[in-house]
């Protein structure tokens, strides 16, 4: 005959008890407020996010802690509770250090009996999620892509620059062959035969000549610049001696100065600056090129410097047409939409004040621009002064 076994007796459970434990004890932030948002409840999880004591807590209204611009997504939310028991949005809260925190309110509506001593009044457990990190960390990638965006699109425009100044160059030493084709061509009314005059071939040689050399310049300027954002142009720092190296970059550009009747004026002499001989060599070649460039014919470039507190500052001014104020902010940026034309109608892609900033910083130094519509320009290039001459 089997015998019956009885179930063990288990102790009741005090679930009001253990709900309180669990609350406690959780890393979750819990907030339990009646049906008039008044708190009743908090638990230590919720102190820590808050900053406040659960004495100063309970007894307050929710609206205290919830920032203006989430105050009326929580009356909202209120105003729906009899409809979904369960709700969950984003809301802004105040620490009480007065620091903002975005959070997510998972709110649940509590049944009881409000006239019931043992029962909890009825009310809402709100579980609340710091997601400040992922809103800021998602914010920075937001702005990082529309920065990648931006740079991107520059790029595309400044691509476009780049090929527009190199295929102006080759057009014209195109037209120009094809002239030189054309006139191989006609009979010479002498002999019968074909010829060309010198006159003519001077010409087209001298046009092909300078469209090579601007061709020439600009994939010479365009492989620098890559390379310098590649961080592959090494710079050797050394003391050297600024009039020595201008006399060599005049020497250079004094064809095309006395082409365009244009004196430059070289005040600089005996001052040493410590840099780069390639770096220096460069910047200053762009810089007095751009102020012939830009200078009408007949007017004059000046070259000066001066020095104060180990520093050495050169400035380049030319009497041109000047830079309008509201391109000057895009004068170190890669857009073609700020290049203006020299006094040649020659266009620049802007590349040369872009390689001039970066090499002159890597020096140690920095490049700034002084310019008005129609009064001229003048750049400046801070550098340190050098011990004594390194030619």
């Amino acid at each position: 005959m089997l015998a019956l076994l009885s179930k063990p007796t288990r102790p009741a459970v005090d679930w009001d008890r253990l709900s309180r434990r669990i609350l406690d004890r959780s890393a979750q932030a819990c907030w339990v407020v009646d049906r008039e948002l008044v708190t009743i409840g908090v638990n230590p999880a919720l102190c820590a996010l808050l900053g406040y004591r659960a004495g100063e807590l309970v007894g307050t209204h929710l609206l205290a802690y919830v920032a203006e611009e989430s105050r009326s997504v929580l009356e909202r939310q209120a105003a729906i509770r009899d409809l979904t028991p369960h709700r969950s949005y984003d809301v802004t809260l105040i620490r009480s250090d007065g620091m903002s925190l975005r959070v997510i309110f998972n709110d649940s509506w509590l049944d009881g009996d409000a006239d019931s001593d043992e029962g909890p009044a009825p009310g809402f457990c709100i579980f609340v999620t710091d997601i400040t990190r992922r809103v800021e960390e998602e914010t920075q990638r937001a702005l990082r892509v529309d920065q990648l965006a931006d740079a991107v699109a520059r790029m595309n425009r400044f691509l476009g620059q780049i090929c527009q100044e190199l295929k102006d160059p080759l057009s014209a030493i195109l037209g120009a062959t094809q002239m030189i084709s054309s006139d191989a061509a006609l009979p010479d009314p002498a002999g019968g035969g074909s010829a060309v005059g010198s006159a003519h071939l001077d010409a087209y040689a001298a046009l092909c000549s300078d469209a090579g050399r601007q061709m020439m310049r600009t994939i010479e300027n365009l492989s620098l610049w890559s390379r310098l954002q590649l961080n592959q142009v090494p710079l050797d720092l050394r003391s050297y001696e600024l009039g020595g190296l201008l006399q060599d970059v005049l020497e250079e550009l004094a064809p095309r100065a006395r082409a365009r009747d244009i004196l430059i004026v070289n005040r600089i002499v005996a001052t040493p600056v410590l840099g780069d001989l390639s770096a220096l060599s460069t910047v200053l070649k762009h810089l007095v090129e751009n102020a012939v460039r830009f200078s009408p014919s007949g007017s004059m470039v000046m070259l000066s410097a001066a020095l104060a507190d180990g520093r050495v500052t050169v400035r380049v001014q030319d009497n041109g047409m000047g830079i309008p104020e509201d391109l000057q902010p895009h004068l170190f940026r890669i857009d073609p939409h700020h290049a203006a034309p020299g006094a040649d109608g020659e266009v620049g892609s802007g590349l040369g004040l872009l390689i001039c900033k970066a090499l002159v910083e890597r020096m140690g130094g920095g490049i700034r621009v002084f310019s008005k519509a129609g009064g001229g320009t003048a750049v400046t290039v801070t550098l340190t002064q050098g011990a004594c001459a390194g030619l």
